[in-house]
């Protein structure tokens, strides 16, 4: 489709078969579109729940280094820095400030970490992350279509975790449709009683 293989390719390697491209190996090495992207193998409740799981595991597991990382080179570079202690800046020391920004750099990497973190969950396997980003909007369809309406809640009946976050089995869905249930029969009835 972008064009023509030259005489020179030995074979076409698969490879970013997600997007529908193949790589061409050989003498000229380039991309090339191919006719039917992969489509992945569809995947289980049980099975969307496990590599759900994994996903967040690498996400925290990738907060901590990037905190430190961010700390490092926060620390690296307000350590660098020439420190008057005559001087204020902005009315406070100096030294404080520079600690402040310091532990700022952390913080802030520790909260970059589960995007870097899925980012790498994405590279280390692209089409197991395809399958779960499509299972996943299937899943929050169902969340969307099953929750009760907030305009059940009070301060006696709270809504009960209104986008399924908490949800990590196939038992603890069922657990939460009931709760789901529970809340708009308590919603209803508060209603009736009223008028």
């Amino acid at each position: 489709m972008l064009g023509l293989l030259s005489s020179g390719s030995v074979g076409v390697r698969a490879y970013g078969r997600s997007l529908g491209l193949s790589r061409v190996v050989g003498m000229n090495r380039r991309w090339v579109q191919t006719d039917a992207p992969v489509v992945p193998e569809p995947v289980t409740w049980n099975r969307f729940f496990v590599l759900r799981k994994q996903r967040r595991l690498w996400e925290r597991l990738a907060a901590l280094p990037c905190a430190l990382l961010g700390l490092g080179v926060g620390g690296a570079i307000f350590a660098s820095l020439p420190v008057h202690p005559q001087q204020t800046f902005m009315g406070m020391d100096p030294l404080l400030l520079f600690g402040g920004s310091t532990l700022f750099c952390g913080v802030l990497g520790f909260v970059i970490g589960p995007s870097v973190g899925r980012v790498f969950y994405r590279l280390g396997s692209p089409q197991r992350a395809l399958a779960l980003d499509l299972k996943e909007a299937e899943f929050f369809r169902h969340v969307k279509a099953n929750r009760s309406d907030p305009m059940f809640s009070s301060a006696s009946n709270p809504l009960p975790d209104f986008y399924g976050e908490k949800i990590n089995s196939l038992a603890a869905y069922r657990k939460w449709l009931r709760k789901q249930r529970e809340h708009e029969r308590k919603g209803t009835f508060k209603l009736g009683k009223k008028k």
